[in-house]
């Protein structure tokens, strides 16, 4: 018997109920998922420990994986987004389920960074063909929010999840976290099987209508966009917990804190994008970056005062929660032939930025100081706002 979802056209109260399985689906595994690239972050000094090589070594779990969402990520969602989507997001979670696995059982830097590099490819097959998927299902106009609420899955997971899974591995080693992530992508595996709705009707998407997004002045303006905002924001993000603790004063506890309320913060960005980006994209996206840059210099220009700091860190939390969304659903309109090639071309430029935002921000820090760490991000962020400005000026999206 053939579903409401498999027909094509859906009737109103069954794409409701695919809507609402696709999001909690997706919500759920983004959380393993963001949870699996960034708990190693909190574990590369036990890891380093363990593994008997140097802080700088294990550092490559981290980059390798950057590198292969970056470079390798578009080429395979190339070939993915010709499959069903629950297809591609079950296949997903077995990758994961087995990599985490491997690194729990095998305790071999080369073998981990091995497998970093191939679930590093799968994320962005992961995010766009999931957010394409629930895009479709909401349908135009109403994309933002269906993104937003499945945004919520990776914002759960640096703001709750990765601190717990640190916490976890000072009492069970840090092994037992892979473990525990492989079992917890297995189960999600297995519902998705069993709930995600088919998404059969679709309009394949030809390898060479993908590519042809390449040629596009306008997509390409989009994806400098997403590269310099992500810039601007983790030139000053990357170092937050080193301005609270030398310029603020904080232990490590009212570090944490802090960062939880900045993650809490960004929480509510992501819905508050979700609602903005349906109405006014572009106004959105100007009213964000220019929500930056001021923040950024407001919190260097205080230097840690404490009754500046605690709403700056507020407002700017609300910021970078937004910035997610706003860049997914903004390059997925301007890539509408090729949305899911468009979405994973925005994680790899995203992933760029994120690594330029650490150098940036790292050469700040060493030639002016941790208090200084702001000026870089609010510099790239008033790039991004010209930016943002000349894309709404040649093009309505």
């Amino acid at each position: 018997m053939t579903t409401a979802s498999e027909t094509g056209v859906p009737r109103t109260a069954a794409r409701a109920r695919d809507m609402a399985a696709a999001i909690t689906l997706l919500a759920v595994a983004m959380a393993i998922i963001v949870t699996s690239e960034f708990i190693a972050v909190g574990l590369l000094p036990a890891m380093a420990r363990d593994l008997q090589i140097s802080l700088s070594e294990a550092g490559r779990f981290v980059a390798w994986f950057a590198i292969s969402a970056a470079v390798l990520g578009p080429l395979l969602t190339i070939v993915a987004g010709r499959r069903e989507p629950r297809f591609v997001i079950i296949l997903t979670l077995i990758v994961y389920a087995f990599g985490n696995l491997v690194i729990a059982w095998v305790p071999d830097d080369r073998i981990i960074v091995l497998v970093r590099v191939i679930q590093g490819a799968m994320l962005p097959v992961f995010i766009s063909v999931g957010n394409a998927a629930v895009a479709r299902l909401a349908g135009a106009g109403r994309e933002g929010k269906a993104i937003s609420l499945v945004n919520i899955g990776t914002i759960t997971a640096i703001v709750f999840a990765v601190p717990a899974g640190t916490a976890l591995a000072d009492r069970t080693g840090w092994p037992f976290c892979f473990l525990l992530l492989a079992g917890l992508a297995i189960v999600a595996a297995i519902v998705t099987g069993m709930r995600f709705p088919r998404l059969d009707g679709g309009k394949p998407v030809s390898a060479r209508a993908q590519v042809a997004l390449l040629a596009s002045p306008a997509f390409l303006a989009h994806l400098l966009l997403s590269t310099v905002l992500f810039t601007a924001m983790f030139s000053a993000y990357t170092y937050l917990a080193g301005f609270l603790q030398s310029a603020a004063g904080f232990d490590g506890a009212q570090t944490a804190i802090a960062l939880f309320g900045f993650g809490a913060a960004g929480l509510f960005g992501n819905l508050v994008a979700g609602w903005a980006v349906d109405r006014a994209m572009m106004m959105a996206t100007m009213g964000l970056v220019a929500l930056l840059a001021l923040t950024n210099a407001m919190v260097s220009l205080t230097g840690g005062q404490l009754a500046w700091l605690v709403p700056l860190l507020a407002i700017w939390g609300v910021a970078h929660g937004a910035a997610f969304v706003l860049c997914q659903v903004r390059v997925m309109r301007a890539g509408v032939d090729a949305p899911a090639f468009a979405l994973s071309l925005n994680i790899a430029v995203c992933n760029l930025g994120i690594a330029l935002g650490a150098l940036v921000g790292g050469w700040v820090v060493a030639d002016y100081g941790v208090t200084a760490i702001g000026y870089g991000g609010a510099a790239f962020a008033l790039l991004a706002l010209a930016v943002t400005v000349t894309i709404g000026m040649t093009r309505r999206l």
